[in-house]
């Protein structure tokens, strides 16, 4: 089976821009950052015997007859800990998409095992790294269409599940992001990224799920987030998007984070509190800040500074401290750039 892998992402503040009529146009503008644990995809494709089809790479023959007018899709999807999901209607989704638009075929069998190492719901980009992972997938196994027609496809089944708005865009270029116009990638989205090398610590509590459409289709909310969001964005779009601006990238996501209103919600404030105050016991105040993740009921504990790197052992000391909370954690780091790999 072929396997491919996607990281995760993680914005740290945005505005919401849905008016558009077409999806591919709706998304958001922000920043944030993608991280190296996301979702594992291994897939084949089996199609039917005949004079014209033969087996794709990475495909593997089913002696099973082929059923149905489309062929089978056979998914399974685990969690962290292994655990098996019962939904699939988000890969499905995207699978019959992939068909519309003829880059995988009618007939055939489908075969996906879906591992996803961050929890969902939490602001990890779980969702965009799967479909994201599966495009790649399909791409690999077909060698139908560029990489841009299936993060086109990605953005366009997120927004019909409301669980992202610039996941997508902000993945697709990987490392710090910047988002500079809404949508797609590759067109009407546009980002760019820096590299940097840091080890972050996510901190979620597990017992609280927030899902992105709950807030982003509340009027209340999507006008605070917004407006929030536009404060931020009006000081990091301006000038280049270097590692420079990691500093003033920080600032704008406390602002932001205070401002919108996400702070105070009583089960964000606990959790940050309770992370702020571990980094004062450990003594790392000084060279780590705590940031919310949008829009999960987590955290992101990151460096002040690029320049000088924290001991992986001590964000590990630091979780230790947090699980006794019972807070789930995870040690994971920035995922390098990719927009070099991007054909539009």
């Amino acid at each position: 089976m072929l396997v491919r892998r996607m990281g995760g992402h993680i914005t740290l503040l945005f505005t919401i821009d849905k008016q558009h009529r077409l999806p591919r146009s709706q998304g958001s503008t922000g920043a944030g950052f993608s991280i190296a644990h996301g979702v594992e995809i291994k897939g084949s494709l089996t199609l039917p015997p005949s004079p014209n089809n033969h087996l794709l790479a990475g495909s593997q023959p089913d002696p099973k007859p082929i059923m149905g007018p489309n062929g089978a899709i056979n998914i399974t999807v685990r969690d962290r800990q292994g655990s098996l999901l019962e939904d699939h209607e988000l890969y499905l989704d995207y699978i019959e998409a992939c068909r519309d638009a003829s880059l995988l075929p009618n007939e055939g069998v489908v075969e996906l095992d879906i591992n996803i190492e961050c929890p969902t719901s939490q602001g990890f980009g779980m969702s965009a790294a799967g479909l994201m992972a599966l495009g790649e997938v399909i791409h690999q196994l077909t060698g139908k269409g560029s990489r841009v027609q299936y993060l086109k496809i990605a953005h366009r089944i997120e927004r019909k599940f409301g669980s992202g708005l610039g996941d997508v865009l902000g993945a697709s270029v990987g490392g710090v992001e910047r988002r500079e116009h809404p949508g797609a990638p590759g067109w009407p989205g546009k980002a760019s990224s820096f590299q940097a090398t840091a080890d972050v610590l996510l901190v979620w509590d597990g017992n609280v799920a927030l899902h992105t459409s709950d807030y982003i289709n509340h009027p209340g909310w999507e006008a605070s987030i917004t407006a929030a969001g536009e404060e931020g964005m009006l000081e990091l779009n301006q000038g280049p998007w270097t590692r420079g601006r990691w500093g003033e990238l920080l600032k704008q996501a406390h602002r932001f984070s205070k401002t919108s209103g996400m702070l105070e919600e009583p089960v964000r404030a606990i959790l940050h509190e309770r992370v702020a105050s571990c980094l004062a016991d450990e003594g790392a105040e000084e060279k780590l800040d705590v940031h919310l993740c949008m829009l999960g009921n987590s955290v992101a504990v990151l460096p002040q500074s690029l320049e000088e790197s924290v001991q992986h052992d001590t964000l590990l000391k630091i979780a230790h401290q947090l699980e006794k909370f019972g807070y789930g954690t995870l040690v994971t780091n920035i995922a390098p750039i990719t927009q070099e790999n991007l054909a539009l």
